[in-house]
């Protein structure tokens, strides 16, 4: 009987934006590439983290293992290693949380990447992954000879080592999960029975909704939507002040005691119906989306539930006493859907 599996991208979907950064500065802690940045590349970097994959970003990653020729294979593993060091940091929050629930429910979860194997792998390993579906340099003799082992994995070159894996491994595909950011990695997602398409370029954030797949972003809770890269919590912040607020009279003392960045937890009194506004305006002084913990009943009701889960809020079933799957939405996640 065949099993099931989570294939996710690497580069703005498990991670934050780009790893191309992180690895050159391994490649060059290691003395595989000069000190100095070849000409162009933070702009194709920041182009990547900007729209997604591209064409020359591509070109150039196609060209790596014919620079490669030479290169000692357990030197570019050193250089993985260091550069897990530094992406680890990067992987998205919720991205921990769907690979934990994928492999609950007995899936292989894989990451798939255009990125090389040996400077991929070790961050596979330190995420408890089953698998890498990456592209694999030549090598002999304990050298890189300069040429690819099988398809590059990008656009359907990521399908075919896909199906690859699959057969090898015994997974079907109709019964699997792919996770993308990229136009290009359509024929893969088209190819699984349940594509989700995660902090989408413009390209796939066009398509996603006529194709029906659904959508989400791995650094925000489950059902919270961006628009233009920013949630709803952002856009109103500017509009959270006191002197908004009729027939009440507000000041707000010591935020500044809040950390712009890194994890938070403030605890407010509850004493009325009127408290979840005294602290957002906090919240709002501080100028950072907060996440906010609620009874079920709220997360249920019609419409009011869609707009707590939009804006950060967080399902609770109070009765249980702890922290259980059973209180948390199925496969931890809940995608927007544009139709």
């Amino acid at each position: 009987m065949s099993g099931s599996a989570a294939f996710f991208d690497l580069d703005r979907t498990l991670l934050r934006g780009a790893s191309g950064p992180a690895i050159s500065r391994a490649l060059r802690s290691v003395g595989l590439l000069p000190d100095r940045s070849i000409p162009g590349e933070s702009l194709l970097f920041g182009l990547f983290d900007l729209i997604g994959e591209n064409r020359p970003s591509m070109m150039v990653a196609r060209q790596m293992a014919r620079a490669a020729a030479g290169w000692s294979t357990a030197e570019v593993a050193r250089a993985g290693e260091m550069a897990a060091d530094e992406l680890e940091p990067l992987v998205q929050p919720y991205a921990r949380i769907l690979i934990d629930g994928h492999h609950a429910e007995g899936r292989k979860v894989v990451v798939a990447t255009t990125t090389p194997e040996p400077l991929v792998a070790p961050l596979a390993r330190r995420l408890g992954l089953d698998g890498v579906v990456a592209t694999r340099w030549t090598a002999a003799d304990g050298q890189f000879a300069g040429g690819i082992d099988g398809p590059f994995v990008w656009s359907k070159g990521k399908l075919e080592a896909v199906r690859i894996f699959a057969e090898a491994a015994d997974v079907d595909l109709a019964a699997s999960y792919a996770y993308s950011d990229s136009w290009y990695d359509m024929p893969l997602l088209g190819a699984v029975g349940h594509p989700v398409v995660v902090n989408p370029d413009p390209r796939l954030a066009l398509m996603a909704p006529l194709r029906r797949w659904p959508m989400t972003w791995l650094d925000v809770p489950p059902g919270v939507p961006k628009l233009a890269g920013l949630e709803p919590q952002r856009f109103l912040l500017p509009f959270v002040r006191p002197g908004l607020i009729p027939y009440a009279r507000l000041s707000v003392h010591g935020a500044e005691h809040v950390p712009l960045d890194g994890p938070v937890i403030l605890v407010a009194n509850h004493r009325s119906y009127f408290d979840p506004l005294a602290v957002g305006m906090a919240v709002s002084q501080v100028g950072r989306p907060a996440r906010f913990l609620g009874k079920k009943e709220v997360f249920d009701a019609p419409v009011v539930g869609d707009v707590a889960r939009a804006m950060g809020g967080i399902r609770v079933e109070r009765g249980t006493g702890s922290i259980s799957r059973s209180t948390l939405p199925p496969m931890l996640w809940r995608p927007v859907r544009w139709w």
